[in-house]
């Protein structure tokens, strides 16, 4: 019985990560930017951000990979289709897809924050 009680306790203590700090957070994802005309879709597989296509300004071929911001831009996965425009300006915290018809943009939010 010891052991169990010993090993819930470790158990709860270590799983308790460091806290997620937005304005840290906030900050990495300015660095970041995207531009990218959608030409594949990436498997679904966690949450991975790994759109590939165009870069409308330079026309070479590109990807919006990103270690620090694909979790915040996998988000919006679902309103992504082949055709449509990724941007994300670097020190900017706006996500936007460019529709044929429509713009989506979307604002980094954390812990009920909006940041600009």
């Amino acid at each position: 019985m010891k052991y169990i009680i010993l090993l819930c306790i470790c158990l709860s203590i270590f799983s308790c990560g460091p806290s997620y700090n937005c304005d840290t957070s906030s900050e990495n994802y300015r660095s970041d930017e995207c531009f990218l005309i959608v030409e594949r879709i990436p498997r679904d597989i966690d949450n991975i951000f790994d759109y590939r296509g165009i870069n409308p300004i330079t026309k070479a071929k590109c990807n919006c990979n990103s270690e620090r911001s694909g979790r915040w831009w996998s988000l919006y996965s679902d309103h992504i289709e082949i055709g449509d425009t990724i941007i994300k300006k670097k020190g900017e915290l706006i996500f936007s897809i460019h529709k044929k018809d429509t713009i989506l943009s979307f604002n980094f939010e954390c812990d009920g924050k909006v940041y600009k």
